[in-house]
């Protein structure tokens, strides 16, 4: 016989679903409910960063629109943030803004579908229990989804980049509900990737850049380093926007855990990582045009030249990140706009 199973349980909570679906009715939302942006709500938020709610954070010329900080705050509410959460957006949004600010309207005009990635660093991650391992670019963790989905509500909210009128990516993307990540600092065998940049281990930090779709990368038998490090060239070698190759285009590599392991284990290190790949992550004008990629018929020559990924070594990011549950690692390509920029938290 089987038992019945146990009630769900029950709580009298204060009914605020008509001021969820007023924010609907308003077109605050990203498509899935909201928070309501209560007065004091907001001003947990204000208090948290000791920011006055007119204090302007930036402008953007092209738009001929300025952010508050109680705009921020607000949209930063409504994506279920906590306070401890808005000190990663606000220094995300001054990458933005003292990069370029008119790349904040760029970010979604584009037609290729570009979204923002927000890799942070040092001790923040662990005060606010950011994900930085297993499932590291899906749903789950509070602070990885509400910190990327604030930042994608000030740009409709704010700036207006809603889906069909200043956002005119083509087939959309996943990355513009926010692909924020914590680096796996502690079970790294490299130094922290923002010591890397020439930051202390203690600073807490954020790297901002507008990016396309991760790809994901198994190289699954392989046995030496070589052969990993062969396929993540590959796979640079291959992106689908491959026209861009070089041109202060940047990639990150975010390493798992069972790659970490090999390329630690027959003593690799960033530099080197970084100045195989470049030497390896290219092709020949003659491919890219063949594929359609590069405007113009096939000369002579074409096929011996090449084109890098990359115009440097150094413009390959590898941060260590991701579960240990298989042999994966993600590959992202930056895109015109941000071109990965660390700041201070």
């Amino acid at each position: 016989m089987v038992e019945a199973s146990p009630r769900a349980a029950v709580h009298t909570i204060p009914d605020s679903l008509d001021a969820i679906e007023e924010c609907y009715r308003r077109g605050w939302t990203d498509g899935l409910p909201v928070v309501p942006p209560t007065a004091d709500r907001v001003q947990a938020m204000l208090d948290a960063v000791n920011l006055e709610p007119g204090h302007v954070l930036g402008e953007v010329p092209v738009r001929r629109r300025t952010l508050t900080a109680e705009q921020a705050a607000a949209n930063a509410v409504m994506a279920g943030c906590l306070p401890s959460y808005f000190p990663i957006v606000l220094a995300t949004l001054r990458v933005l803004f003292e990069h370029d600010p008119n790349c904040i309207h760029e970010v979604s005009a584009v037609t290729n579908s570009t979204g923002l990635l927000v890799a942070v660093n040092g001790p923040i991650r662990r005060q606010i229990d950011l994900n930085c391992t297993d499932n590291l670019f899906s749903p789950g963790h509070r602070a990885n989804s509400t910190i990327g989905r604030a930042l994608r509500l000030i740009l409709i909210n704010v700036f207006e980049q809603r889906p069909g009128v200043l956002d005119r990516g083509c087939m959309g993307s996943l990355t513009k509900f926010g692909v924020v990540i914590g680096e796996d600092e502690e079970n790294s065998p490299w130094e922290p990737f923002h010591v890397s940049q020439g930051y202390s281990a203690e600073q807490s930090t954020v790297t901002v850049a507008t990016i396309q779709d991760p790809s994901m990368h198994s190289n699954r038998y392989g046995t030496t380093a070589e052969s990993l490090l062969d396929s993540i060239a590959d796979g640079m070698a291959s992106h689908g926007l491959a026209a861009y190759f070089g041109r202060g285009i940047k990639w990150v590599w975010v390493i798992g855990y069972w790659h970490a392991q090999l390329l630690s284990r027959f003593g690799w290190n960033r530099p080197d990582m970084q100045q195989y790949l470049y030497e390896r992550a290219w092709r020949s004008t003659g491919q890219l045009k063949r594929l359609g990629m590069v405007k113009g018929d096939v000369q002579p020559g074409d096929d011996d030249e090449r084109r890098m990924s990359v115009d440097g070594p150094e413009d390959i990011l590898i941060i260590k990140a991701g579960g240990d549950s298989g042999i994966y690692s993600e590959l992202i390509m930056n895109y015109y706009g941000v071109p990965a920029v660390t700041t201070v938290i």
